[in-house]
């Protein structure tokens, strides 16, 4: 029986951790080729914090990647064991399919655990470590959220373009001034530019431009038919500032996603309601609290879903009796994205009436339902 079980177990470890290890570049990938890369190449993080951000990604990805992985690996295993009449012989030896699913379903359960504790903790605070990083950044280094080459809108009313950027220095620096309507009201040129954050007198975040070899051309105000001369300075060196509070967020104004929150976070957020105001309506501050009750059921369903998909897929691996792994792959993918269907329909409900915190765990009753019933029914032959 040992024996037995020790097979099981190997097929199905090595079938999901291949499958996991997969899901996970894939997910890693996509988030690097979106952000990080852009982070690198535009010089707003250096090489060695760009590795940084990849290694925090890795926990982010991994509650999404272990629920894929396991339903993927149970498939893989037991379609082939199925395909090579193996369950056939362990039936025949009088052992139901549920006791030889028996290894999977712990080594699922174990791995539920596992993603229930990066749900609720570990994911959180890599998230969280992840923008503040990519914002820390930025603080540091001002210079680097202007991309070289291109128009940078992120300062409001301002518009700016370096032809190149050479560490902490703005190369051929431009800037435009624009009233309410959009309407050019003065512009700069300077040969070279350094940005650096600051605090006004008022203690309002800035941004500190210092310039060297400036021009500023100054329209009228008034003249939108440019009929009128504009006035030109120049400097061998000058300064100016500007608000750039939106820009540079960190500590206090560091603004976290509610699915950031830790467990402690989050029952905190529950008892006093996610983003509520102190002179919040009852209904208000019941909102807020359900979402963030919600939000911890959601972490806790997910990681559920490690056990729930693993279980499906042992009796829906049978009725397939394929070895393929492109097919039971296909399946497995098919089967995921229903369920994250279902989960994606169950979080649109917001409405405490309805209860949210319970609704979000109807996909994982429905797999295991489901599940069940198909078991029944396969070890019957």
């Amino acid at each position: 029986m040992r024996l037995l079980d020790r097979h099981v177990l190997t097929e199905t470890a090595v079938a999901s951790g291949i499958a996991t290890g997969a899901f996970v570049f894939v997910l890693v990938a996509g988030n690097v080729l979106r952000q990080v890369s852009d982070a690198i190449a535009s010089g707003r993080v250096s090489g060695w914090e760009g590795l940084e951000l990849i290694a925090l990604l890795i926990p982010s990805v991994l509650p999404f990647a272990l629920p894929l992985g396991l339903l993927t690996g149970v498939l893989i295993a037991f379609g082939r064991m199925g395909s090579q009449q193996e369950l056939t012989a362990m039936k025949a030896s009088g052992l139901s399919l549920g006791r030889i699913a028996r290894p999977a379903l712990l080594f699922a359960g174990g791995f539920a655990l596992l993603s229930a504790w990066l749900n609720l903790e570990i994911a959180p605070a890599a998230n969280t470590e992840y923008r503040r990083l990519l914002v820390g950044s930025a603080k540091d280094n001002p210079a680097s959220v202007i991309v070289p080459g291109k128009l940078n809108r992120q300062f409001p009313g301002k518009v700016i373009r370096a032809a190149a950027r050479d560490g902490e220095v703005l190369r051929d620096f431009w800037l435009w001034s624009m009233d309410e309507r959009g309407r050019l009201t003065q512009s700069i040129h300077a040969r070279e530019a350094r940005l650096a954050p600051a605090v006004n007198e008022r203690g309002e975040g800035i941004l500190r431009v210092t310039l060297t070899d400036a021009r500023l051309e100054q329209r009228q105000e008034g003249d939108e038919d440019f009929t009128r001369p504009s006035s030109f300075n120049t400097a061998a060196s000058t300064s100016l500032e500007f608000p750039a509070a939106g820009v540079f967020k960190d500590g206090d104004n560091f603004q976290r996603k509610l699915r950031w929150l830790t467990t402690s976070e989050l029952l905190a957020a529950a008892k006093t309601g996610w983003q509520v105001a102190p002179d919040a309506s009852r209904a208000d501050k019941e909102q807020g609290q359900m979402l963030a009750w919600t939000q911890l059921m959601a972490h806790l369903a997910g990681a559920f879903s490690v056990f729930s998909l693993a279980f499906l897929a042992v009796p829906l691996a049978v009725r397939v009796g394929r070895a393929e792994t492109f097919v039971n792959a296909t399946i497995a993918l098919g089967v995921a994205l229903t369920y994250y269907l279902l989960t994606s329909m169950a979080g649109y409900v917001k409405d405490p009436a309805y209860r949210p915190d319970l609704l979000i765990w109807a996909p994982n009753l429905v797999v295991c339902g489901l599940a069940w019933i198909l078991l029944r029914r396969a070890s019957r032959h």
